[in-house]
């Protein structure tokens, strides 16, 4: 019966889905009504409209489509991990169903649809670019530009294709649009691209030039993971102690490291009194956020939990670490986290979070004993974001445990009550509590802190119901 099912099938559908093997599973629309409908969309293409053009995206690279209303725009990602936000131009959509007739469906009576997962196709990386719009979307194009004109303090320089790494933009209201490209060799250079527009070459469009306002980062030989491009980290490889979970209605969480059992120094002999004296601890095993959690991520705490969502101070929301979140706010989202991934989610404690943002080092940064150039972001570190603003996650290298921005960018609320020394912090790392805490810990340093707050062993302290341009977290997890 079920060949008989799948011969009927065949025979329905279009020849090119068949080819691209589309009932090896089968779509799910889901409409705004909560009906549920499953087969095969009968559509070769999704159009979509942004803005960097119109983008034609074939049946068999679908992964979800969701339509947006009111003024919301739709949101369309790929099996190559990209996504796309604009306006779908399918006014009707299809739907063909076994041992039924063809349903047709109005765009604007969908929710959603989750295309089936018909394997993820191979991607090749030769001379391709893995760009973020300052909308919000990421997609992967072949760059055809081949010099950038680059304009610092006091030089003007052309910067060779071949040579860079990657390009980061932000736009300064006093002074214009900032550029920081980070080269192949580790150089680091922050001023202004006078370059205008970037020529690109889409899978899904005609080659097009991008004004270079329109884009907030562009990487050159993106990392590519299981057939997906990687737009987010700059890691050459994903770590093999990467755990992602999933939560209850399918969505994934956010990224860990797995940080085995250890033992460190904790504190600095010549920092502030609050990191004396130095005390050895030993960890048990713990997983922590690969990154700090970002708007994106909050934002879908709040809508599932009708939380007021934090003010972003105009910066952007997406994948810009969260501010504004008191340490109650921190702790209320690692309990739904927990809820919705059935693990045990929290804060890390202020041992652990030292541990893994020292990743080893026993120098004053994880980098080093001097704060260097473009490490982090802070006032005075030499980036493009520098006493301005945040930078999005990841704008930074990782340190050797594979976790980003653990210095600078914003602090992070961590589990521990504060205590102005280490004489009653407990030898297994574990969180310092008080009756009453007034005060708990942040760490890291922020964006508007110079060099000597974001060193490994600085400590600050916080009411917990304080909310601030400068504060964020990140997760950590049970193992």
């Amino acid at each position: 019966m079920r060949k008989l099912l799948f011969l009927i099938a065949a025979i329905l559908l279009p020849q090119t889905l068949v080819a691209n093997n589309a009932f090896a599973g089968f779509d799910v629309v889901t409409m705004r009504n909560g009906d549920i409908h499953q087969g095969t969309v009968a559509e070769e293409y999704i159009t979509i409209e942004t803005s960097i053009g119109v983008q034609k995206v074939p049946y068999h690279l679908l992964q979800d489509l969701v339509s947006a209303i009111h003024q919301e725009p739709d949101k369309l990602t790929t099996k190559r991990g990209e996504m796309f936000v604009g306006q779908i131009r399918n006014a009707d959509i299809s739907v063909l169903r076994v041992l039924d007739t063809a349903l047709p469906l109005e765009l604007k009576d969908i929710a959603n649809i989750h295309f089936s997962d018909r394997g993820i196709p191979i991607l090749a990386i030769t001379d391709q670019a893995a760009l973020e719009t300052v909308d919000g979307m990421y997609f992967l194009a072949n760059l055809a530009t081949d010099d950038f004109l680059f304009r610092s303090e006091t030089s003007m320089k052309v910067l060779d294709r071949s040579d860079l790494q990657s390009i980061d933009l932000m736009k300064d209201e006093d002074s214009g649009l900032q550029a920081q490209l980070r080269l192949k060799n580790g150089e680091v250079y922050t001023g202004t691209l006078l370059t205008e527009k970037f020529a690109l070459t889409l899978h899904y469009s005609e080659s097009i030039d991008v004004p270079i306002t329109t884009i907030a980062s562009l990487v050159l030989s993106p990392a590519i993971l299981h057939g997906k491009a990687d737009f987010l980290h700059r890691w050459q490889q994903a770590p093999a102690n990467l755990i992602q979970d999933t939560m209850v209605n399918g969505d994934l969480a956010t990224e860990l490291i797995a940080i085995e059992a250890g033992s460190f120094v904790r504190g600095d002999a010549e920092g502030d009194t609050d990191e004396q004296p130095p005390v050895n601890i030993t960890l048990a095993g713990f997983a922590i956020g690969v990154f700090e959690v970002t708007f994106q991520e909050y934002d879908r705490f709040c809508k599932d939990t009708h939380k007021e969502c934090p003010d972003d101070a105009g910066w952007g929301r997406g994948n810009r670490p969260v501010f504004n979140v008191s340490w109650n706010d921190a702790i209320a989202y690692t309990d739904w986290l927990s809820r919705k991934t059935r693990k045990s989610y929290r804060l890390p404690t202020d041992a652990e979070w030292e541990y893994a943002a020292r990743a080893g080092s026993q120098q004053t940064f994880w980098w080093g004993d001097e704060p260097g150039l473009a490490n982090a972001n802070c006032e005075g570190c030499g980036s493009a974001w520098d006493g301005a603003m945040t930078a999005a996650a990841g704008r930074f290298p990782a340190n050797p445990f594979g976790l980003y921005d653990t210095a600078g960018n914003v602090f992070e609320w961590v589990a521990d009550c504060w205590h102005d020394s280490f004489a009653e912090a407990p030898a297994n790392g574990a969180a310092l509590e008080k009756p009453g805490c007034g005060k708990r810990v942040i760490r890291g340093g922020a964006w508007s802190f110079p060099p000597k707050e974001i060193r490994s062993a600085n400590r600050w302290r916080d009411f917990p119901s304080r909310r601030s341009d400068d504060t964020g977290f990140r997760v950590a997890r049970d193992l």
